[in-house]
């Protein structure tokens, strides 16, 4: 079984995948990856959109194994239409950006966002409304990997949490689990609304002034989902008037911010540069996902953990 990496393995992570019986790995970096790197390859370990053409030509390709967790910039109609399998990297980086969203938070709270322009004033002063994240309120909007975490480090500081996703089915460590019909009756009582929700047609401006405006004006929103499911005018105007408290973005619409956007000079808004999902572990934690999938591929002809649904896109 032919298998081609786009991923630079390191010496132990290449025996590991050698040592599966019937594995043939080839290691190409992207940059230098050509659709004859494809030929007779059944199993693809990340993307490149130089092998789309030969992905979608291919007739042994099975099974792509996508890094990251999102995968909308792959060709999906198609490769559903082929019928190839399709994983993804869920879960690899639930621990940074849990730990990010809970900085968002902290910051907030004890008004640390405002703390760190007085630095670079070269101010000694402090502000008021000094707060906790103690018995408030969180809704977490998509709770996958990233939305579980989040919720278990909440509670272990004591904060309430409510779920919202497609279904209600409960889960550890969130308080009330909603769907997302009831979302919008709901999201008035919490004190932080952290979207962790992926790029797909339902969610692309869930977001927006309707939502805005029916959150607490004591409300932070928090996404560290994709920027597409934020109506960005929306949100602006929604901090201008004074309808939500602030706002933690790693994500936005465009990416990067532009130099122009209001949003660099807000002191209630926390901006950073799309990288909640770095971690120097990242790449580890995606490869453990990658070799028990391939595994299991091998042994049973299926793969276990992080199938992508084509219909909902994650």
């Amino acid at each position: 079984m032919k298998v081609l990496s786009l991923v630079n393995l390191t010496k132990k992570q290449t025996e590991k995948i050698q040592s599966i019986s019937g594995v043939d790995l080839k290691v190409v970096s992207p940059k230098k990856v050509t659709p004859e790197d494809l030929d007779g390859v059944e199993v693809l370990y990340d993307w490149s959109n130089t092998l789309k053409d030969a992905v979608l030509k291919s007739d042994t390709l099975n099974w792509i194994q996508v890094v990251r967790a999102g995968v909308d910039a792959l060709p999906l109609p198609e490769l559903k239409e082929k019928g190839v399998i399709l994983t993804n990297g869920s879960g690899a980086n639930a621990i940074n950006i849990a730990e990010q969203t809970l900085a968002y938070m902290l910051m907030f709270e004890r008004r640390m966002n405002l703390t760190a322009r007085h630095q670079d004033a070269r101010e000694w002063k402090q502000d008021d409304g000094y707060d906790e994240v103690y018995n408030k309120t969180v809704m977490i909007v998509g709770v996958g990997h990233i939305g579980k975490l989040i919720a278990k480090y909440a509670k272990a500081l004591g904060m309430k949490t409510i779920g919202v996703r497609r279904t209600d089915q409960a889960t550890d460590y969130i308080d009330e689990m909603i769907p997302m019909s009831e979302m919008n009756a709901r999201i008035n009582e919490v004190h932080f609304v952290v979207n962790t929700l992926p790029d797909t047609e339902e969610t692309i401006g869930m977001f927006n002034k309707d939502i805005f405006k029916v959150m607490s004006k004591k409300a932070y929103y928090i996404n560290v989902g994709r920027g597409k499911t934020t109506n960005m005018e929306d949100l602006i105007a929604a901090l201008q008037n004074e309808e939500i408290a602030g706002a933690g973005l790693d994500v936005t619409t465009p990416e990067p911010l532009p130099s122009d956007s209001p949003l660099w000079d807000m002191k209630n808004v926390i901006i950073t540069p799309h990288d909640a999902g770095a971690s120097v572990h990242y790449e580890e934690r995606a490869f453990d996902i990658f070799k028990q999938n391939l595994k299991s591929y091998v042994e049973n002809g299926e793969v276990v953990v992080n199938e992508v649904n084509y219909s909902t896109g994650y």
